[in-house]
């Protein structure tokens, strides 16, 4: 079967096998690299990651659909989170929310019809002290407002 992964991150991932106890202790940053690479984790990168480290397929589905920061389908170029736990919800996340979807004209979980951006809420972003909490691309945004809302999705290209 030829692979949906390049060579360079089956070289990588190897690599990583000879500095973890076992090859499944692998499987977390092996899926970062794969993501990293393809924007998503298809059923078929997901084979590839299972003959390379050895473990079931079902395996890692298991840990694709589990996650939230893994994506088994395609996504926009930027991810955007924002947290709905409590804290974030009492300092006005769903409002913020809301002003992203109609900014963007898409519905939760969707991208826009550029491929730009998709839209999904996290369910804590671990910041309950300066909520509410938005990440986009390894980027968080604390004390998120109206204006750092729109300044934000403005400037991704």
């Amino acid at each position: 079967m030829p692979r949906v992964i390049s060579q360079d991150a089956v070289q990588e991932i190897t690599a990583l096998c000879k500095r973890y106890p076992t090859r499944l202790a692998v499987l977390l940053p092996a899926l970062h690299r794969v993501q990293a690479e393809l924007g998503h984790i298809s059923p078929e990168a997901e084979l590839d990651v299972a003959e390379l480290l050895d473990v079931p397929p079902t395996r890692v589905r298991e840990v694709v659909t589990f996650y939230t920061m893994f994506h088994p389908h395609p996504v926009g170029r930027h991810v955007v989170k924002i947290c709905r736990n409590l804290a974030c919800q009492l300092r006005g996340a769903a409002r913020l929310l809301a002003r992203a979807k109609e900014k963007l004209g898409i519905e939760l979980g969707h991208t826009t019809p550029d491929g730009r951006i998709t839209l999904e809420q996290e369910e804590c972003l671990a910041s309950c002290g300066t909520a509410p909490m938005l990440w986009c691309d390894g980027r968080f945004v604390e004390n998120l407002s109206e204006e750092k809302l729109d300044a934000l999705l403005a400037e991704l290209p």
